[in-house]
């Protein structure tokens, strides 16, 4: 049966727009002002670090997570009812590294577990239940030792996986069923040992990017589909002096090819520039923008980069700020880029401020971990951070930004 709608006024339809916008306003509100409150908690400390790994994915409808557990990695649902551990993962990955990087393409996920000297490839798979298998370990020297590693696949389905070895950028590759691993391959060497890497997709291949603290510069080599697994590309410098490199790293790939590296520079100033910006377009041409001033107080750090499955032209940027007064306060903020701006990020709001009445000693909220890839459309639009406690924190970033 038709049902049909009393006309309405110009005026009356004014006010339901006023009051929509109102009840919008004051949800934001709310959400901007409430503590934060800590979802779960896992026995290991600052469980979402380390930089540049991702830890989150979304898929099913669900948002999960790899999180690590003192004796390995523990696989989180996000449901209806809070966070739920799927418990059978952590007992079939025991002894593997906990702190790992995930990357999931379609119902493929694969990930790597980090220790100073080992590292440790396996994958998840699901269908009507999850299931893990190790697929490789690299044991490492101690000359050798890594802090961070990360992985993703090329779009022939090769595996790739990059750290920084001592001193050396290295590569492991894969063929297409991810079991029988070559490399490791050096990039580069002669590095700082306080230096790390990331590898990120690329419209072309894979690229490995690195911070080289010695020579003041952030730096890429790129694979190209089709190539030998050892057949790289020429080093190319993204930019160069003035203090440019940090071993703060992290990327989101645009669906039309833009790669977009957000890093953290090594001035150190008050007053100036925390972090750089480097954006490169799906052609390869580069550009820097420094931009998120240092204060006397609030003290940036540690900045990631999400892109939004369908607004391409949407770019969230997070970070830390400590607060430089008193190092057990912290909060996770986020803000919009817009690169024709003179100030290249905008709408800046704090999303995780914990509430530390007891906190009794420095365990800041710290390590911001989103998803590899875009945001999903019609669906909340999480990422996490945690402490020394292993209290692990939420936000949806979409009560802010999806306007």
């Amino acid at each position: 049966m038709l049902v049909t709608l009393p006309s309405l006024s110009i005026g009356s339809m004014k006010v339901i727009f006023l009051l929509l916008g109102f009840i919008l306003s004051q949800q934001l509100l709310f959400a901007q002002n409430q503590l934060s409150q800590a979802v779960f908690q896992v026995d290991y400390p600052n469980p979402t670090a380390d930089k540049p790994q991702s830890k989150l994915w979304y898929m099913d409808n669900c948002w999960w997570a790899i999180l690590p557990k003192s004796t390995g990695p523990s696989l989180w649902q996000r449901t209806e009812n809070g966070w739920v551990e799927h418990v059978e993962i952590h007992e079939k990955l025991k002894g593997v590294p906990g702190r790992a990087d995930v990357y999931v393409d379609d119902h493929n996920l694969i990930a790597v577990g980090v220790e100073a000297q080992q590292l440790v490839v396996f994958r998840l798979e699901k269908n009507k239940k999850w299931s893990a298998e190790k697929l490789a370990t690299f044991s490492l020297t101690e000359k050798e030792s890594v802090e961070t590693a990360t992985i993703t696949l090329d779009k022939n389905g090769n595996g790739w996986l990059a750290a920084v070895a001592g001193d050396k950028v290295s590569v492991w590759a894969s063929n297409k069923g991810l079991k029988k691993w070559s490399g490791p391959f050096t990039l580069a060497e002669g590095i700082g040992k306080d230096d790390i890497c990331t590898i990120t997709s690329l419209p072309e291949g894979v690229g490995v990017i690195w911070s080289d603290q010695i020579n003041e510069a952030v730096k890429i080599r790129i694979h190209n589909n089709g190539n030998a697994f050892n057949d790289w590309e020429k080093e190319t410098i993204i930019e160069s002096g003035n203090n440019t490199a940090d071993d703060h790293l992290n990327t989101a790939l645009s669906k039309d090819g833009t790669l977009w590296l957000t890093t953290k520079n090594s001035v150190d100033e008050v007053g100036g520039p925390q972090f750089v910006l480097r954006v490169r377009t799906a052609d390869g041409k580069w550009s820097n923008y420094p931009y998120c001033n240092l204060g006397k107080v609030e003290q940036p750090s540690r900045p990631i980069i999400l892109t939004v499955e369908n607004k391409p032209s949407l770019i969230l940027n997070g970070y830390t700020i400590y607060n430089g007064q008193n190092r057990h306060l912290a909060n996770i903020t986020f803000g919009k880029i817009d690169t024709a701006q003179a100030n290249i990020i905008e709408q800046v709001t704090p999303v995780i401020v914990p509430d530390t009445t007891n906190w009794s000693k420095n365990n800041h909220i710290n390590n911001v971990t989103g998803s590899k890839n875009p945001l999903p459309a019609n669906a909340p639009w999480i990422i996490l951070a945690s402490d020394e406690e292993g209290r692990v924190y939420e936000a949806d970033l979409s009560l802010y930004f999806n306007e």
